[in-house]
């Protein structure tokens, strides 16, 4: 889930004044928890899986598929469409990358590649071929991609056979220490060869692990104690020790408060004989939460303090602050007392009287020449009085920063002062909607999510979050005309139309077979400006895909070019648009530039015209109403003939067009 909440000054503030206690009063320190897997190992990346995986590319042409990388299927294949490619990424990278991001944490400690390349093999142009080497990283909790780690961890690749060599590459496998996260991604570091950065393909990419058993947060209970006294007895060999009857505790504001505690039974085998144990104990007026104390037990008792731990304390504007009424000293023995007594020095109303102050009271202790110090924060009150509102997205956007999918949005609000008394939503900030159940995004381009909460006391609480929404693939126009019976020039006119992310890439491929991914036809090539088929006897065919910023890709377009027939008329034909009374008009116009006068025949969704005879070099046009205020992508198609046989096929797109 993304999720984004409101601004809650309360419970942010309790949690920096949680670490801020926990740091003055027991230090700083983090703990990294083992991840463990009681279950077996699983390929937890399998799109068949329960908790599975999406999955990002960095890059992938056309006829290449980054959903092959965790269908299961891994078996030696040469079918371009059943393997994760790169050939063709723009700018020539050096590395190439796939991200496995899962909704639920995994607990990861092994990956297993299948490659494949065609360098030397038959047939093979070396444009796809081994990495340099690879590796794999995970998310973590910071959100950052930190490196696999582990005593016997190496990266493997195949060693290509120069005698007999194969595209699809024997498995290769990690495996390192276990880690529990959300994400793992593979990087793949080009190869150079011959001066050129080499592509890569996996035909699968597995990640063994299991799923993380999901942890529950405990609720959060305002009226619990943030920090208690950190209890240290001593008492001599045999010597049952004395605990103390109370113990001090802080709350939400502070003060700090003595509160009464019952002490958990200790068996005499405890202090029998020299070293420490614990003993719980539970704080009056605080179910659901225990104090500590630790009991150092020695054969004497030294009377020499070696330290005096550092004290610390909250309060709020204008009250004063409490101090507590002993510090923990150590002794020289290595034994601890919280009781050892300490006098503060007194305390001047101005220290405390304005919020986000902090300030040192130094205390005496006698038999202690250093003595002893306390920090005081003074913090503002907790008062929230509005509701707490949380956004949550049903997924994360694509790594280009795009939504290409409409998420889905859930609004929860948290009562505070008051319950809650209605939720609304707005994707514009002014028209506003009542909340009843999640709901899609519908909206394109830069959006912004609002939702609002009102209490039964008018109290307002709001969250908003801005993401970037195309969920629309791009267009791509084919228009053709043969030249001298021979061939055909091929001129394409991609397009996204606004709020989308813009085209970022088009390529096409041409050849004998009627599918985009035939492996007859060329390899599929970066559009940059009009380009030349060269006709046969047998269909020719031109495929075409375009892809936006953020990721949205086109269906593959395919136009069938005519076959060869020798000389054909040399027309000219193309199509604008214009408003005519607030309606579009087509206006078709066919040049004749052959030497002979053609009858031409103009077809369009809006009706057809046939001119009886353009003369050598002429031009005849017509116009066609759409009737309506905006029109959709469309295609002219254009024929035309001569008196001495010459024939002339083709047509023309047009963009779509509005007077609106």
């Amino acid at each position: 889930m993304h999720t984004l909440r409101s601004g809650r000054t309360g419970v942010r503030r309790r949690i920096a004044l949680a670490m801020a206690v926990s740091l003055a009063l027991v230090g700083a320190g983090a703990m990294a928890m083992p991840a463990t897997a009681a279950d077996e190992p699983i390929n937890v990346a399998l799109a068949a899986g329960e908790n599975a995986p999406t999955v990002e590319v960095s890059y992938v042409p056309g006829w290449n598929s980054s959903a092959a990388l965790n269908n299961g299927a891994s078996a030696p294949t040469n079918t371009l469409s059943a393997m994760w490619g790169t050939w063709g990424a723009p700018g020539s990278p050096t590395q190439d990358i796939a991200t496995y991001t899962w909704e639920r944490p995994v607990t990861v400690s092994s990956s297993k590649l299948f490659l494949w390349q065609n360098h030397l093999t038959p047939g093979g142009d070396s444009g796809v071929m081994i990495p340099a080497a690879w590796k794999i990283e995970y998310r973590s909790s910071t959100g950052e991609w930190t490196p696999v780690t582990g005593p016997s961890l190496s990266y493997p690749l195949p060693v290509l056979s120069t005698t007999a060599p194969v595209t699809s590459q024997p498995v290769v496998t990690a495996n390192f220490t276990a880690v529990t996260t959300t994400g793992v991604r593979l990087v793949l570091d080009r190869v150079l060869f011959s001066g050129q950065r080499k592509a890569t393909s996996v035909i699968e990419w597995e990640v063994w692990g299991v799923n993380a058993p999901i942890e529950e947060p405990e609720p959060e209970d305002p009226n619990a104690f943030l920090e208690s006294e950190p209890v240290a007895v001593r008492t001599v060999t045999g010597t049952a020790p004395q605990l103390p009857e109370q113990v001090w505790v802080i709350g939400e504001d502070g003060p700090l408060t003595y509160v009464d505690v019952e002490w958990a039974p200790m068996a005499a085998a405890g202090y029998a004989a020299a070293g420490s144990f614990e003993v719980l104990g539970d704080p009056e007026g605080y179910d659901g939460q225990s104090v500590a104390a630790t009991v150092y037990v020695a054969g004497t008792l030294s009377d020499v303090i070696e330290s005096v731990e550092y004290a610390a304390t909250i309060t709020t504007p204008g009250v004063a602050p409490v101090l507590p009424r002993s510090v923990v000293g150590t002794y020289d023995d290595g034994t601890a007392s919280s009781s050892v007594p300490v006098e503060w020095a007194a305390i001047d109303p101005s220290a405390y009287a304005e919020a986000d102050a902090i300030f040192d009271v130094a205390g005496t202790v006698a038999g202690y020449a250093s003595g002893a110090t306390a920090t005081v924060f003074v913090v503002e009150p907790l008062s929230q009085a509005e509701p707490i509102v949380s956004i949550e997205f049903s997924a994360a956007p694509q790594g280009s920063g795009w939504y290409t999918t409409a998420p889905t949005v859930t609004v929860t609000a948290e009562e505070t002062a008051s319950p809650i008394a209605a939720i609304e939503y707005s994707l514009d900030g002014e028209t506003w909607t009542p909340y009843t159940e999640p709901f899609a995004v519908s909206a394109q381009g830069d959006v912004t999510v609002s939702a609002r909460a009102t209490s039964e006391d008018d109290a307002v609480g709001e969250a908003s979050e801005s993401i970037k929404v195309d969920t629309i693939a791009p267009t791509t126009g084919i228009d053709w005309i043969v030249v001298d019976g021979s061939s055909a020039t091929v001129t394409l006119t991609p397009s996204d139309e606004e709020p989308g992310s813009g085209v970022t890439r088009t390529v096409w491929s041409d050849g004998p077979d009627s599918s985009p991914t035939g492996e007859t036809n060329n390899m599929y090539a970066t559009y940059e400006e009009p380009f030349s088929v060269q006709l046969t006897e047998a269909p020719r065919y031109v495929h075409v895909q375009a892809q936006d910023a953020a990721g949205n890709v086109e269906e593959h377009l395919t136009v069938e070019l005519p076959t060869l027939v020798g000389e054909t008329l040399d027309l000219q034909p193309v199509v604008s648009q214009r408003c005519v009374a607030g309606k579009v008009v087509l206006v078709v116009s066919v040049r004749n530039a052959d030497d002979v006068a053609a009858e031409v025949q103009v077809t369009t969704a809006y009706g057809s015209k046939t001119f009886a005879s353009v003369k050598a070099g002429g031009t005849s046009s017509a116009s066609f109403t759409a009737r309506t205020v905006g029109v959709a992508t469309g295609q002219v198609t254009v024929a035309g003939s001569s008196a001495d046989g010459l024939e002339y096929a083709g047509s023309v797109s047009y963009p779509a067009f509005s007077c609106g």
